[in-house]
Order: C-alpha cells, then structure tokens, then sequence
C-alpha cells in the first residue's frame, strides 16, 4: 500500500464540514421523489422521516415553523415530492433534506388518502344523515366563504338578487394553497361563534364555494381540519366547491350539497316572484272558502227558519190548545160534580130530614168543590210548567238567539233580508242586525 504523505490531513470533523460544503455548494435546492417511512412527531414540534424507494433511503426533516406552510401532513406511506436543500449532519456523517414544500406525488396517491380519509371520517360519523340539519325556508343573513376575487363571489349575489335580495355576509378566504385549509376552517369557527348581540349578527346559513379545478386545486376543501368546522358548525351549510362532477369531503359532511356555486344560491332561497304569487294564490282560497262557509251557513240558518216558523204561531197554537184542555177538564168535573150531587141528594132525601141532608150536603159540596179546586189548580200548574218548557225551548231556537250565536242579518234598505250575493247590487247600502243593534254597511264590488 503506498501512502501520499503530501496529501493534508483533516480531522474528523474538519472533513465532516468539509463535505457539508460540498454538498450544499452543489446541491442548493433538488426535488425527490419517495415514499414516507416512519415518521416521528417528536415535542420540539419538528418532523423527522426517510424517504425511499426500491433501492435507496434518504433522511428528511421539516423544521415546526416549516410545517404549518405545508399543504399536507406526512403520514406513514404516502408517496410525496419533496423540495427543500441538501445538507448533512456531522455528527453521524450522513446527508439529509430539510424539507421546505411536499406535495403527493400523482392523483391516484391522492385519491388514495382520500378514502382512506373519507373511511376514517366515515367511521366516526361526521357524515350521518341523522345529524344533518335543515336549511333554513327564507334565510335572512347567508355567510359566504370564498376568495373575494373571481366568478364565484359574483356569480352567488347576481342570483341572489335575482330570486330573493338577502344580506349577505363574504369572509375572505384563499381557496387553494398552503394556508387555504386553515383559512376555511376559522370562517367557519368565526361565523358559528357570531351571536345576536355582536354588530354582525349571526347568520342563518354558511355557503362554502369555490370555482372548478383539479383534484390538488380542490385539496383544501379534503383536509380534516376543514370536516370537522363543518361537523361542529351550528348553522346550517351548504358546499358548492368545483364542477358538478367533482366531489370532496365537505360535499358529505355539509348539510346540503350544491353542483355549483349559482346552484348554492338557487338552494339557499326561493324565487320572491314565485313566492308573492303562491300567497296571493291562498290568500283567494281562503277568502273564497270563508265565503262558501258563510252563505252555506246562512242558507242553512234560512231553512231551519223555515221549518221553525213564527214563534207568535208556535205560541198561540199552544196556548189555544191549553185553553181547550182546561175546558174539557172543566166540562168533566162538571158532569162529576152534578153526578154525585144528584146521587148524595137521593140518599139524603131517603135517609135524613131535609135540613140534615142539605148541611151534609153542603158540606161534602165545599170538601168536593176544595178537592176539585186543588185538583184543577195541580192540572193547571203541571200545564204551566210544561208552557214554560215549551217557551224556553222555542227561545233557544228563536231568531234572536241564532245572531247572538255570532251570526248577523244583512237586509237592504227597506229592511228586508238578503239571501243571496245576486240580490245585492255591488256598491249597495246594507243593513245588518246584530244582537244588540243594526249598523249600516256598504258593500264592496
């Protein structure tokens, strides 16, 4: 072995920074390309994993102030771009990168953590239908989260003017990029702890929107952050992120799902033509089913009249037939009386002296005319009591008593009823009878 003595000798940690100069001279900023192995979350808030592939492993580390700029966390095997320096670390004479950006490396790794996540968030019920809550028929205040600039912001108020003018409330947001996630998610804190005793009220109903783009541009609206906002949200929301066919996982947390954000806006309220035009259209049912129950009940007042008749009739008829009755009663008695009579004569004439028979006579005459008296009195009375029955019963059905039920008389001029809508001439003078007095009204046309 033949050994270069000019060659300079270093030390070990000399030649250690020597090669970290080298490194991180030819090598100021690289993108790779691996999959995550064993990371650790250690509590100094760095990030520390190896990246690899089939054949190679390198050392990465992303600093705690780094971290909270990335748009995705490290999880174990997830395939990722990493760009950051090369540098090494003396003390064990290894290189490393100090990862600066990371993003997943290819849709189809995408779509991956996607159902992974929707599975996870799945699991744990976040996207229960029971839970979902009901949008609100005629919102008053609508919070909208999305970018200030662009189509989206635009497209919501032009429709919301057009169907039903309400106040809306925009929270700024970035709607892609490191920071979006974060920015959605505080909205929607923000907006859910709004109260009515604050100078913004709270509002009735949050929209989440965002214009179309591909499935990374969509990120932010996947991240677990966001979720679970909307999860915990009190007010109700609506999401309207991308085009009809894309789908995140707000779609399936929220309360209602919207293809797109015009769409958001159509949900959110109704149209106010429509609206104005439905009322007007019950207010006529209801005036014209009250009007059919009215004349309904008023014909149906005119033939029990009818069949009533008079109460000056029902009366007479059955005070003349109680006066025939008393007759008949008093014709009776009569004929009792002279009966008995003639036979208590008979017997005194044949059985006492005349003065004897006549004061028996007269007195069992004053005992039958007392007995006949009582008896005619209790036939009277039992008449009355009946009269008076039938009196009341004719007052309860009576004319009077029917318009202090609720009900009223309409007649014209001349004081006599109208029973028909046809009998009346529009803008005519009526009458009508109460209970306690008669007023004068003018009919409409």
């Amino acid at each position: 072995m033949i050994t270069n003595t000019n060659n300079p000798v270093y030390s070990v940690s000399e030649f250690s920074h020597v090669i970290k100069k080298l490194v991180e001279t030819n090598f100021s900023y690289v993108r790779i390309r691996g999959e995550i192995s064993r990371p650790s979350f250690p509590g100094s808030g760095h990030v520390y994993f190896t990246l690899k592939d089939a054949d190679g492993t390198i050392a990465a580390i992303i600093w705690k102030y780094t971290l909270p700029k990335l748009s995705i966390k490290p999880e174990e095997g997830m395939e990722v771009i990493c760009t950051g320096k090369v540098t090494t670390f003396a003390g064990q004479s290894k290189y490393q990168i100090i990862v600066e950006t990371m993003e997943v490396a290819g849709e189809g790794a995408l779509l991956k953590m996607l159902e992974e996540r929707r599975k996870k968030l799945l699991k744990e019920g976040l996207f229960d239908q029971e839970i979902k809550k009901p949008i609100p028929y005629l919102p008053k205040i609508i919070g909208v989260i999305t970018s200030p600039s662009g189509a989206v912001i635009k497209d919501i108020l032009h429709r919301l003017s057009d169907r039903f003018p309400s106040h809306v409330y925009l929270w700024p947001v970035a709607v892609q990029g490191e920071d979006s996630a974060r920015q959605i998610s505080n909205a929607i804190d923000k907006f859910n702890q709004l109260t009515d005793d604050t100078s913004i009220k709270k509002p009735d109903l949050l929209i989440v929107a965002r214009g179309g783009g591909s499935l990374e541009d969509l990120w932010s609206f996947n991240e677990e952050i966001v979720v679970r906002s909307v999860y915990k949200s009190s007010i109700p929301v609506i999401s309207a992120v991308g085009h009809e066919t894309d789908t995140t996982l707000i779609d399936f947390v929220s309360d209602l799902r919207a293809p797109t954000p015009t769409a958001a806006a159509e949900k959110a309220v109704p149209v106010r033509d429509e609206l104005i035009s439905r009322i007007d259209e019950l207010n006529l049912r209801i005036k014209s089913s009250f009007n059919n129950k009215l004349y309904g009940n008023k014909d149906r007042i005119n033939y029990l009249i009818k069949l009533l008749g008079k109460p000056e009739q029902i009366f007479e008829n059955k005070t003349q037939k109680l006066d025939f009755i008393y007759k008949d009663f008093e014709n009776l008695f009569k004929d009792i009386f002279v009966e008995k009579k003639n036979k208590i004569t008979q017997y005194v004439q044949c059985l006492l002296p005349p003065k004897i028979l006549i004061s028996n006579l007269f007195s069992k005459q004053q005992l039958l005319e007392t007995k006949f008296k009582n008896f005619l009195e209790n036939i009277i009375n039992s008449k009355e009591t009946k009269l008076n029955y039938l009196e009341q019963l004719l007052e309860a059905s009576s004319f009077n008593r029917v318009l202090e039920r609720g009900f009223a008389l309409v007649m014209n001029n001349k004081g006599k009823p109208i029973k028909r809508s046809s009998e009346a001439s529009k803008n005519a003078n009526v009458k009508i009878k109460f209970s306690d007095e008669i007023r004068s009204a003018q009919l409409d046309k």
